[in-house]
């Protein structure tokens, strides 16, 4: 679990090989948690600073679907991507690249 409290601005956190991510808000804090293509067991989860309301923006990234039901929502990619997570002011910005195929 990663907390960004620490880091105002700039990267949060990365990963390699995701498949989607699913964004939350429980109590009065949001988190993101990326999860890997083809495990949803396995997933990495990033809590935001409490108190704080964010824009979270998926930029970069094809997704083959979004489902939301409330608090969460949850974005399948397209293929494994590898993840970055910035802050820039009040807006967390998910961007990302498909990895290259192997073969």
């Amino acid at each position: 679990m990663t907390d960004s409290g620490a880091n105002p601005d700039g990267l949060i956190d990365r990963m390699t090989g995701a498949g989607g991510l699913i964004l939350g808000v429980s109590d009065n804090r949001s988190w993101i948690e990326l999860f890997y293509e083809g495990d949803l067991m396995h997933t990495k989860k990033i809590d935001l600073p409490e108190d704080t309301l964010f824009d979270i923006l998926v930029e970069e990234i094809t997704h083959k679907a979004t489902l939301f039901q409330y608090p969460h929502t949850l974005v399948y990619f397209e293929g494994p991507c590898d993840v970055e997570i910035w802050r820039e002011g009040n807006k967390i910005v998910v961007r990302g690249c498909r990895e290259p195929e192997k073969g």
